[in-house]
């Protein structure tokens, strides 16, 4: 048994990121700790999505994923908690850098 939105959850995270994440917000540091933040925050926020073992369960839900509202939803929710993350990061500013961010 999995939960199929894990994967969606960070593709979701991994295509705004590319954009440039958060407009108008504190600046988003991407760094491992942040981006671990995000995803428990928005899974934490989302209705979970398990698939059994079967194919046919796996692709029913896959499909439902690839939804524009489903992805709308998701992309709401990784944008509240990137955020949330940005002006309550768990570590010092300027720690950052030191931790492996991106940008």
């Amino acid at each position: 048994m999995k939960n199929l939105l894990e994967g969606a959850v960070k593709d979701v995270y991994d295509e705004l990121r590319s954009r440039g994440g958060t407009p108008g917000e504190a600046t988003f540091c991407g760094c491992p700790q942040c981006e671990e933040d995000v995803l428990a925050f928005a899974l934490n926020h989302l209705r979970p999505r398990y698939a059994g073992g079967t194919r046919e369960g796996v692709a029913v839900t896959s499909v439902d994923l690839q939804r524009d509202q489903t992805r709308a939803e998701l992309m709401v929710a990784v944008l509240d908690a990137m955020r949330r993350v940005a002006n309550n990061p768990r570590h010092p500013a300027g720690d950052a850098k030191r931790r492996g961010a991106a940008g």
